[in-house]
């Protein structure tokens, strides 16, 4: 160490212990007053969180206070050579009572004429914590560096040995990245030869422009297959697909000769069957026992009046029946009696009016759901029959004939009975003679109904319940 004094005005001084104590705190973190054998005689801390940690250091011996393999490091500190008096700084870690540790800078000075050792420590929480911190930073690299490796030969694998011929390339310019072997056979060209040139490269003259524009297609999302020649006059269809990768647009291109059947679709009826679905003329309302729709198709947006099937699907079957709960009580009664539901009339609430409608339905009982399939047609427009109101003209003329020969109050409860019998009979003939649903229905309790029929003399057919 080399000190440095102004010559021309030197000066002499002595500085107090308290004056020493402030310079050394002011820095470092900790310092340490320890005797030869390393007992610690003094702590002087700034920080409070500190302080609380380190009193109870006093009177113990440096190396009691810190973990195992920290203890030679003190015995290298409170060793000095007859050439320096001081140590350079060592990593130690103090213990702490939560079961975690201190981790401290120390360097040691012998001020062997006062009879005591100073330890001057700097505190490395928040550089452990940082070193930490990069060390998890380093394994998450490492580890997605591993998956990345591992899904890069899971693609190489599968790109080299599928039998498709296969070429991707760069979407603006079409120039190839890469060839998959089986398009190299198909091709008849090299590998070296052929990357980093224009897709277009492989074409006839007079079908280039038709292959560029239909790649140009592809980058708006459209996936279709084209028909086009080779250079080598041979026919091929060639199956176009886009991808983003690192904000870039690629295409993916599949080669197929035309006269190849294995790339021939098998005609599967299922997919025919859920096209007519779709496209049908009756609405189609695939839900739970609950109601909650989970399939519409088209056809049910036009009945509604909807825009979307966003409007609909998660929704309830009974938000869009005229009666409700009430309507849909019965079909469901229905499907789990018989298991198929015929010519229910009802009414579809759509967009602003009601349409009239008769309701199909089956149940289907798979093993980890029941479902209910329902057909719906519109009858709005339908030529209806005349319906027969002969019984209730003739009860009127007959009403109307006793004018004179009873009492008011007698012929206002004849006329109320008549009224009752036809909305009870009505409502037997709407719920499909289904005693608890007609109730519910007239807003009555079953027990109410019974009487009334009995009364009025009623008679329906077979009860479902």
């Amino acid at each position: 160490m080399e000190t440095v004094v102004d010559p021309q005005n030197a000066f002499s001084h002595q500085a107090s212990g308290e004056l020493t104590d402030a310079i050394l705190s002011l820095s470092s973190d900790i310092v340490l007053y320890l005797s030869p054998k390393g007992i610690i005689r003094k702590v002087i801390v700034q920080n409070r969180e500190l302080s609380r940690l380190v009193k109870s250091w006093v009177g113990k011996s440096w190396k009691s206070c810190v973990t195992t393999e920290s203890e030679l490091k003190i015995d290298q500190l409170l060793r000095f050579s007859n050439k320096s008096p001081k140590n350079d700084s060592r990593h130690i870690n103090h213990h702490l009572s939560n079961g975690g540790y201190l981790p401290v800078s120390y360097a040691t000075l012998n001020c062997e004429s006062e009879g005591f050792v100073v330890a001057v420590g700097q505190e490395l929480s928040q550089l452990t914590a940082l070193q930490q911190k990069l060390v998890s930073a380093q394994q998450t690299l490492e580890r997605d560096y591993i998956r990345s490796r591992h899904i890069e030969t899971r693609y190489r694998s599968l790109f080299n040995l599928v039998e498709t011929p296969v070429i991707v390339c760069k979407g603006e310019s079409t120039e190839i990245l890469e060839i998959n072997p089986a398009a190299i056979r198909l091709l008849n060209c090299d590998t070296n030869e052929v990357v980093g040139k224009n897709l277009s490269f492989f074409f006839a003259e007079d079908e280039k422009a038709k292959v560029y524009d239909f790649s140009k297609k592809t980058q708006l999302g459209e996936r279709n297959i084209f028909e086009t020649k080779l250079a080598n006059d041979k026919h091929i269809c060639i199956n176009l697909s886009s991808f983003r990768q690192e904000n870039e647009t690629y295409s993916l291109v599949q080669f197929q000769l035309e006269t190849n059947d294995t790339f021939k679709a098998p005609y599967v009826p299922e997919v025919s069957l859920q096209h007519a679905i779709r496209k049908s003329p009756d609405a189609f309302i695939i839900c739970d026992t609950q109601g909650n729709i989970s399939y519409i198709n088209e056809a049910f947006l036009e009945l509604t009046a909807l825009p979307s099937k966003e409007h609909v699907n998660g929704s309830n079957l009974m938000n869009w029946l005229a009666r409700g709960r009430v309507d849909f009580s019965i079909m469901r009664n229905t499907l789990q009696d018989s298991g198929v539901l015929k010519l229910f009339a009802t009414q579809i609430i759509g967009k602003g009016s009601s349409i009239e409608v008769e309701i199909c339905g089956v149940e289907l009982d798979s093993t980890k759901r029941k479902d209910m399939v329902f057909s719906v047609r519109n009858t709005s427009r339908r030529i209806k029959e005349e319906r027969s109101t002969g019984h209730l003209s003739r009860s009127a003329e007959q009403l109307s004939e006793l004018v004179g020969q009873l009492p008011l109050k007698n012929i206002v409860s004849e006329t109320t009975d008549l009224i009752e019998k036809l909305c009870i009979e009505a409502a037997l003939n709407l719920s499909l003679n289904n005693r608890v649903s007609a109730a519910e229905m007239l807003g009555l309790s079953r027990q109410s109904l019974y009487v009334k029929m009995k009364k009025l003399n009623i008679q329906d057919g077979s009860e479902h319940i």
